[in-house]
């Protein structure tokens, strides 16, 4: 009976999310290649065999095509990069017979973008989500936009893989640097959130200086070796 109504409960949202496009989210699970059907410009359907990241929306299978997910590449690749992260998106159409809906996380998106981007300015302090992590750089959601992050914008010094520091699905304090509502656009930095641990170091030298130092470590890949100053 509780089975019975949860299901109910959720076609009850995939219907109002495909006819009043409301934002829905669910943990992307897989990736699979299916025969989906979509709308083209003109009114068109057409079927096409594509890359879909899947979606488990309360026990709800949810294909978003990778030209609907809204990232750089829908390539298998980058696609797999999602899986294990929380996907928001709006339903474009659903089969309750198979249990089975397909969803644009584009159009979340863009929805999401309209109304959170002109609510803030430079300088304020917000929270992203990460959704896919590389050794050097990762890519957060805020504000509806994707935003990829590299080291330089995370972390003070040298960091050989960033799959050692952050997770999928992690939340992060991020200040805005720049922000766009014509262009949509956003800058935004994890690091400058942080105390610069290397502040008072630097005041102990001078640019040009030569001082005596001791080899304490290397990098995994010996490409950079780490010093500290004899007193």
């Amino acid at each position: 009976m509780i089975e019975e109504l949860e299901k109910q409960i959720a076609w009850q949202n995939i219907n109002t999310s495909e006819e009043k496009n409301k934002i829905l989210s669910g943990k992307a699970i897989a990736i699979e290649s299916e025969r989906v059907k979509l709308t083209k410009e003109d009114g068109k359907i057409q079927e096409e065999n594509i890359n879909c990241i899947v979606v488990n929306f309360k026990n709800i299978k949810v294909l978003i095509p990778g030209r609907e997910l809204g990232i750089e590449k829908d390539d298998k690749k980058t696609i797999r990069n999602l899986i294990g992260s929380e996907i928001k998106f709006i339903i474009i159409e659903s089969d309750k017979l198979t249990n089975t809906a397909v969803a644009s996380r584009k159009k979340a998106m863009e929805r999401i973008k309209g109304i959170q981007l002109k609510k803030y300015e430079k300088g304020d302090l917000i929270y992203a989500k990460i959704i896919s992590v590389s050794p050097k750089y990762i890519t957060v959601e805020c504000l509806g936009i994707d935003v990829k992050l590299k080291i330089s914008d995370l972390e003070y010094g040298y960091v050989s893989n960033l799959n050692n520091l952050y997770q999928v699905g992690d939340k992060i304090k991020v200040i805005v640097k720049e922000i766009d509502n014509e262009k949509q656009t956003l800058k935004i930095s994890h690091k400058d959130t942080k105390e610069d641990p290397y502040i008072n170091i630097r005041k102990s030298f001078t640019e040009g200086g030569e001082y005596l130092a001791t080899v304490t470590g290397f990098s995994d890949n010996r490409s950079f070796c780490f010093i500290k100053a004899r007193s």
